[in-house]
């Protein structure tokens, strides 16, 4: 089973070398072959203990290929088996099976034979472990006995420090593991949580808008079309409560539209239809129906090529300030013009007499529903009274989208 895991730093691979340069020059020196008079044998026998410590950059993808060769020539050459135990904490990282306990037997071999090899030479000058065990104001060509038992004990402290480091290491990898993945879970409940609060308040908000708006408005046709039955004498009156029930019934579907898209996932695809800026003229026209006076220029150049969130923005701006013109001065005539391009920046300009703020409780709630849509879309927005106070004026810049 292979652990999965993260690279090491290059510092560390690069300070193992290091370490494992100097042991097994250490090694060499202090060997049969390293006090002999060869020095070309000791030379071609250093050059290939570096390309063995070299190896070790590649313990990350194939440890066990590095182990098993590192061993090997730690039993042919004196070199030590540093490299091959370094490898071998590589192996227990990352696989457990029976490769790696064949990786360690080899290991255990090659690092049994190092210290035979130490164990049975003559001298202090060819013997690593009689030259740290000796008496230390001896020569070096002094012979030093040492107990048989010292091998098996060495064997014993190293391999069991390598493999004790390997499955420290590797309980560590893998509790790190956990923790990463346990943080990433957390951070996922986090967001599901978020979203399932927002879907919760968003079934909410539905629920009391259909119970609320929906009653009202279907009172309102209700009615209307009552009132329509009954002034059949008068002409007029027919008409506008016609339209009242019209706008009462065209209120309801989009209500329902709206609910719906508050009910479903905010990351799918509304069923609520975008406006588009082709359908300006309609709002333009449902305005004259209701009574008011509007003298509007609308010169749009591709409209079809605006981005929709543009399109959705101007269509809502003018609804906004179409109302705004109804409800602050009802029966003044209102001037609209809406002109843009891809070559220019989109331009909203609303001019209506001024008279008052009227009721203050909804005061500047559209222009502040107005100047939010602007800034979305990093646009300009401008409004005031001009000629004294007797007219009011709106100016929209938006930069056009595609």
């Amino acid at each position: 089973m292979r652990a999965p895991i993260r690279r090491p730093p290059i510092w560390r691979t690069a300070l193992l070398m290091v370490l494992c340069a100097f042991a097994s020059t250490s090694t060499l020196v202090f060997s049969e072959l390293g006090a002999s008079a060869e020095p070309g044998a000791g030379v071609l026998v250093f050059l290939v203990a570096m390309l063995v410590v070299l190896s070790l950059g590649w313990r990350h993808r194939a440890p066990l290929a590095v182990t098993l060769v590192a061993a090997a020539v730690a039993i042919v050459l004196p070199i030590g088996t540093s490299t091959a135990l370094v490898a071998l904490v590589s192996l227990f990282i990352r696989r457990f099976d029976k490769w790696l306990w064949w990786a360690t037997a080899a290991v255990a071999v090659a690092t049994s034979v190092t210290f035979v090899r130490d164990l049975v030479a003559p001298t202090m000058e060819s013997s690593l472990l009689k030259t740290l065990l000796g008496p230390p104001e001896a020569p070096v060509s002094t012979p030093v006995d040492l107990n048989w038992w010292v091998a098996p004990i060495m064997v014993a402290l190293t391999m069991g420090t390598a493999i004790a480091a390997g499955l420290v290491r590797r309980d560590s990898r893998r509790s790190s593991l956990a923790n990463r993945r346990a943080r990433a879970a957390g951070r996922q409940s986090a967001k599901l949580g978020d979203e399932l609060a927002r879907q919760v308040e968003r079934h909410r908000i539905a629920r009391e808008v259909h119970d609320v708006l929906g009653h009202r408005l279907s009172l309102l046709n209700l009615h209307a079309g009552a009132l329509e039955v009954n002034a059949s004498d008068d002409a007029k009156l027919a008409e506008s409560a016609a339209l009242v029930r019209a706008s009462a019934a065209q209120s309801m579907n989009d209500l329902r539209s709206l609910l719906t898209m508050l009910r479903e996932d905010p990351d799918q695809d509304p069923t609520m239809r975008d406006p588009s800026l082709a359908d300006l003229p309609e709002i333009i026209d449902e305005t004259v129906a209701a009574g008011a006076v509007v003298n509007s220029v609308v010169v749009l150049d591709d409209a079809e090529s605006a981005d929709p969130a543009l399109a959705r923005a101007v269509y809502r701006v003018v609804q906004e300030l179409l109302t705004n013109a109804r409800k602050h001065a009802p029966g003044a005539p209102i001037q609209l013009r809406v002109s843009g391009g891809p070559q220019r920046d989109l331009t909203i300009d609303a001019r209506n007499a001024y008279l008052g703020s009227g009721d203050s409780s909804g005061s500047r709630q559209g222009l502040q529903g107005i100047a939010e849509r602007v800034e979305l879309l990093e646009g300009r927005l401008s409004y005031g009274t001009e000629n004294d106070g007797a007219t009011f004026r709106v100016t929209v810049r938006l930069p056009w989208r595609s």
